[in-house]
């Protein structure tokens, strides 16, 4: 059988690095797109250049879909599978259904029986802030935490989940934040909620948000409100222990 690694680079290699060169040695220079570098550094088979490069691009461009394919077809050859997975999942679950890295990146994820199930596989609609509903509000921030020792750094593509105290409240938000740790939540119904990045096992944060209607609201997730420091609900977590 194909390796799905072998399956996924048939037809797109041009794709990815456009006009550029196979054979032109990979530079970086401040001026240089970081991008059109990782992209020849993939084509010339310079796989863990092309990952960190890949990975440079995408701290300034979290959403571009050709990015998260490049990077997912670098971690195939250099058979590092979750990381693969998790970046065709990307491109797919956000990518325009209909390219090129979509289509490459959905028969990657099936020969390797990696696919989302059917309802996991389509984003969560989104209103873009502009249309949001009247009354509504948005949360925005970035989350930055550090391990014992080490210094902070962006929690990138961490899961942050919005749940309402209420329990005639039905609305419940999630997202996951980008590579640089930011994070948005564009429509959200007005109330009190529970900020937490963990529904199941010891979070890094649990922090209570109310919202007032048509409010704008700001908070920095640190470790300085992580849950050493700050427990919003420590009667709830007493209770689950018992």
């Amino acid at each position: 059988m194909t390796p799905p690694k072998a399956f996924v680079l048939i037809g797109l290699l041009a794709l990815l690095v456009g006009c550029q060169s196979p054979s032109r040695p990979v530079q970086s220079s401040a001026s240089e797109d970081p991008a059109a570098t990782a992209a020849r550094a993939l084509a010339g088979g310079r796989y863990a250049d092309a990952l960190e490069l890949y990975r440079q691009a995408l701290a300034d461009a979290p959403g571009k879909v050709a990015l998260h394919y490049g990077r997912g077809v670098a971690s195939s050859y250099l058979d590092r599978r979750d990381d693969a997975v998790r970046e065709f999942r990307w491109v797919v679950q956000y990518g325009p259904p209909t390219a090129p890295e979509v289509v490459a990146a959905r028969q990657w994820l099936m020969q390797a029986r990696a696919l989302l199930p059917p309802d996991l596989a389509k984003p969560e609609p989104r209103r873009p802030v502009e249309k949001r509903q009247a009354g509504n509000a948005s949360l925005e921030g970035r989350a930055i935490f550090a391990e014992a020792g080490q210094a902070p750094k962006p929690m990138a593509r961490l899961q942050l989940f919005l749940v309402p105290e209420s329990p005639t409240q039905t609305e419940r938000y999630h997202l996951r934040t980008d590579e640089q740790g930011n994070f948005k939540f564009p429509d959200v119904v007005p109330g009190r909620y529970k900020l937490i990045d963990r529904v199941a096992g010891q979070p890094i944060w649990r922090l209570r948000v109310e919202f007032k209607p048509s409010e704008t609201k700001a908070l920095e997730l640190t470790p300085a409100n992580s849950l050493a420091m700050q427990d919003d609900f420590p009667e709830r977590q007493a209770q689950a222990q018992e």
